[in-house]
């Protein structure tokens, strides 16, 4: 009992010291949340006069209960004063006067550390809650129901107090390991941030060194837990983030308060075994300068090798700049250290060892010395593989809808996107893999060479090369993932064409493939804008599927090159007919649903094009006889010196007459279906808009005029005729 009295006694005479700091929390947490919350429930009551419909007062008042929930200025001011908290109460450890005055009293060393901790942590909980508490008050006084209020204030309070309590306990070990204040608060600074930076680093280092290296979204996602995990700040914001999702979890605030507590077990550790000769000094234990100073030079030399590497790329510049980063760092802190210019030099054994350790670790990633870019499993020990061939299939949608609520409050359904790779990843199995390896060789060999220059011309080139990201699954049950950039040739091509042709890949990329009949509800085929319901019965259309699928996984390479759709076709599912259906009720939303999961009609799908016919649609080529004009709008044209320019003057031709339009007929190629097939051999001139005007009632379902967007296909036009037409942007001025 005796020393509880003592202890409490301790922090009122601590508290009495630290007047300055308490009237500062509260004029900052007066101004900062009890203000704001009046001028806000001020405002909130004014603005309900004008606010007539229901769905603008429910969202005023979800900004204003807001307020009490994630505040930005409240969480900076709180972070602030965590700072000045720690500050104020150690202070008096830097100060070789103060020491010895403290350390004289009969008390022990627990109790003084108690008192001064105690009382950064409690005085400012008080403030914020009685501060919380009266902006509650001030919000609910509106008439802001008290089920909209729920438990935000207090659940928020507790979160901010639980991470509040965390930054102030690092800002304490920082002052318990300096004797300096401003070495102090840099050293909390380092703490704060280096876990984050270096995990940022380590992921810069391996997309700049590591020519093929590619991240899936679980990789990316463990790269984000890392960040999470790396530094109390860090997880402070991660922590905002899942809360203001509903996502934060008991679990990580109780962790957060259990990994609070063992960093106050360790301050006060250290303030226990802390000499008191340390006040002055940089730092308090000499044993941290040397693990400190490479802890920090080794990455700045990195950073400053890969930066100035970035500047010129050679290898002379690139050891220039990890150099100069190690020299700085390492001299700048004997600096600090010392508090000594002339100790630049104090410590030259940990200099040439930075110097040298961050050199190799330059060399390492120029040359490839971990052999990441070289590696490729052996194919006894390879499972199955993925292959994604540059972005040849972006036109394929993967999602599904889902039930979102907008800004006025109103359920209607979206598409909740996919990752295209993710799902690639996750339904290709080629277990042909020797196509894939010899293509992953031929990437190893143009990621291999030691010209920064060429690697980069071919990842740029990209009518020249071409980007495929592989994926080996192991049977040990690991998975590699490379990306590589290869310059296409006749054997590239033929490796190309073998994987695109199985039908493992193309399971791998089309969704449709693995869609059941009993999930499809409904058929619609489009041709040049016009959309047209199928009516089927349960067996047809199951029929329809089914042929279609076939084609599909037979589609060859070949065919591709050589040849455009004709049409799309697409297979709604039961989920997609009632979230259009749903939102087609609301008038609001519906079209952007109808325009999803469109999947290309060849030529070559004879079959599926004989089902179509025989359900009463039937897909027709473009001919002339259906076009009412064509109007080609110029963007550039080439000057006198060969040089572009912009267009001057009307830059809209229409042509409508007979010979013009027969002689551009054949080239026209709709927009919608050139962008399905990037393999086909395209020349499309770059510097017009096409849009062609067709006769009424025939693109249509009824007698209005429809329009469609188009390219040129200058591979299907004469020279002359191309050059007449000013195809190719040349200037007859």
């Amino acid at each position: 009992m005796t020393s509880k009295n003592l202890c409490f006694k301790l922090m009122i005479e601590d508290l009495k010291r630290r007047v300055w700091t308490i009237a500062l929390t509260i004029l900052t947490m007066v101004f900062g949340l009890v203000v704001p919350a009046a001028i806000r429930s001020s405002s909130y009551l004014d603005q309900l006069s004008w606010r007539k419909e229901e769905y603008e007062r429910v969202r005023a008042a979800k900004n204003l209960v807001n307020l009490l929930g994630i505040n930005g200025a409240v969480i900076t001011l709180l972070l602030i004063l965590a700072v000045v908290w720690a500050v104020s109460g150690f202070k008096y450890l830097h100060n070789s006067r103060q020491v010895d005055f403290y350390h004289s009293i009969p008390v022990r060393r627990h109790q003084l550390f108690l008192s001064s901790y105690l009382n950064g942590i409690l005085v400012p909980a008080v403030v914020y809650l009685v501060s919380q508490i009266i902006a509650a008050a001030l919000v609910l006084r509106t008439g802001v129901g008290a089920e909209m209020v729920g438990t935000l204030p207090w659940t928020m309070f507790l979160v901010n107090m639980v991470y509040y309590s965390m930054m102030y306990t690092v800002t304490v070990i920082a002052m318990m390991l300096t004797g300096n204040l401003i070495v102090a608060l840099l050293g909390t600074g380092v703490f704060l941030s280096y876990g984050p930076a270096v995990v940022y680093l380590t992921e810069g280092y391996k997309q700049v060194w590591f020519r093929t290296f590619y991240e899936t979204e679980a990789q990316m996602w463990l790269m984000r837990r890392n960040i999470c995990y790396s530094s109390p700040f860090a997880n402070y914001m991660f922590a905002l983030g899942d809360f203001s999702e509903g996502a934060l979890g008991v679990r990580r605030v109780i962790g957060a308060a259990a990994v609070t507590a063992f960093m106050a077990v360790f301050a006060y550790g250290l303030y226990r075994i802390r000499p008191s000769e340390a006040a002055g000094r940089a730092m308090a234990f000499k044993k941290t300068k040397s693990p400190i100073k490479i802890l920090i030079a080794l990455p700045v030399s990195v950073v400053f090798g890969i930066f100035f590497y970035g500047l010129r790329s050679t290898l002379t510049w690139g050891i220039f700049g990890t150099v100069c980063g190690a020299l700085i760092t390492c001299c700048l802190m004997e600096i600090i250290y010392h508090f000594d210019f002339r100790k630049l030099f104090a410590n030259w054994i940990h200099l040439a060892g930075c110097c040298g350790v961050s050199i190799l670790l330059f060399l390492a990633g120029m040359y490839d010395w971990y052999g990441y870019d070289s590696y490729l499993p052996k194919a006894t020990d390879i499972k199955s593989a993925a292959v994604l061939i540059g972005y040849t299939e972006e036109w394929v949608t993967y999602g599904e809808p889902k039930e979102n609520t907008d800004y006025r409050g109103r359920k209607s359904y979206g598409w909740n996107y996919a990752r295209d790779t993710e799902y690639q990843f996750s339904h290709m199995e080629l277990t042909d893999i020797y196509p894939v390896m010899e293509l992953a060789e031929k990437g190893i060999a143009a990621a291999q060479s030691n010209d920064p220059g060429a690697f980069w011309e071919v990842t740029q080139n990209w009518q020249e090369s071409q980007r495929y990201v592989i994926q080996f699954r192991l049977n040990n049950g690991r998975v590699v993932n490379r990306q590589y950039w290869i310059p296409i040739d006749e054997e590239v091509a033929a490796l190309r064409a073998s994987i695109h042709d199985s039908k493992e890949y193309k399971r791998g990329v089309y969704p449709l493939l693995n869609q059941l009949p009993q999930d499809t509800s409904s058929v619609y085929f489009q041709q040049y804008n016009q959309v047209t319901p199928l009516t089927l019965s349960t067996d047809d259309r199951n029929h329809l599927l089914a042929l279609y699928q076939k084609e599909l996984e037979e589609l060859t390479m070949e065919d591709r090159e050589n040849s455009l759709p004709i049409g799309t076709i697409q297979f709604r599912t039961k989920e997609l007919d009632q979230a259009i259906a749903y939102n087609r009720e609301l008038d609001y939303g519906y079209e952007e649903l109808e325009g999803r999961c469109y999947y290309p009609v060849y030529p070559s799908f004879i079959r599926t094009i004989e089902a179509l016919e025989a359900a009463g649609v039937k897909p027709v080529l473009l001919e002339e006889a259906f076009i009412d004009s064509i109007m080609v709008t110029y963007s550039w044209k080439i000057g006198r010196e060969g040089y572009t320019e912009p267009w001057e003057g009307d830059n809209i031709v229409i042509y409508d007459g007979k010979y013009d339009i027969q002689t551009l007929a054949p080239a026209l190629v709709f927009y919608d279906y050139y962008n399905m097939n990037e393999f086909y051999d395209r020349d499309y001139a770059a510097n017009i808009d096409v849009t062609v005007k067709f006769v009424p009632g025939v693109f249509s379902s009824d007698k209005r005029t429809n329009n469609g967007r188009f390219y040129i296909d200058l591979n299907r036009l004469s020279k002359e005729e191309a050059d007449r037409l000013m195809l190719y942007g040349k200037s007859y001025d």
